[in-house]
């Protein structure tokens, strides 16, 4: 069971992000999935995002043979806290919250709960679901993907950066200057 958890976690992510985007088109009539109408580097983004996720679900469906028992509790720890982090930051971000970005879509950024500590809490938690992945399978090609993955991760965020500090300037740039875009204590720019 414990091998698992690092599947499930990620599996209750993907169910999470599916509701919540059903949700935001119910409440708001809002499409949360800016991915599809994506163009230029996001749309390259987005393809090799769900690549290495599609990649990264595999390696946590198939638990390395042989497999230390320290390795197993610590890919679970991960998924599960990544898991938490995605969820809870989801749930934060409220009516904010998109797959993506959309030109002239930008209802607020969000600065409470998780955001304190990150910017980008959901890929904090993401990544660190993919850590799970990748030391579940234990084979190069799932750290390779874990790469991949970390990578388009990289790329959206910046693309996410310079649409909320054209959105909404200065606000977005002092909160850019006193929050760590991963983790961790202050801000960097």
């Amino acid at each position: 069971m414990l091998q698992a958890l690092p599947f499930l976690s990620i599996i209750a992510v993907v169910a999470a992000t599916l509701l919540r985007a059903v949700a935001i088109r119910r409440r708001t009539g809002d499409r949360a999935f800016a991915f599809m109408s994506a163009t230029g580097i996001q749309r390259i983004a987005g393809v090799s995002f769900a690549l290495s996720v599609a990649a990264l679900v595999l390696a946590s469906a198939l638990p390395a043979s042989g497999s230390s028992l320290a390795v197993a509790v610590l890919a679970a720890i991960l998924a599960l806290v990544g898991c938490f982090i995605v969820i809870v930051a989801q749930v934060q971000m409220g009516r904010a919250w998109r797959v993506g970005v959309r030109q002239g879509d930008a209802p607020l950024f969000v600065t409470h709960g998780l955001f304190k500590f990150s910017r980008n809490p959901i890929f904090v938690g993401m990544i660190l679901q993919g850590v799970a992945a990748a030391l579940t399978a234990n084979a190069a090609w799932a750290w390779a993907a874990l790469t991949v993955f970390i990578g388009s991760c990289a790329v959206q965020v910046r693309v996410e950066e310079a649409h909320l500090e054209a959105s909404f300037g200065q606000h977005y740039r002092e909160f850019r200057a006193s929050i760590p875009r991963w983790i961790g204590i202050g801000g960097r720019a």
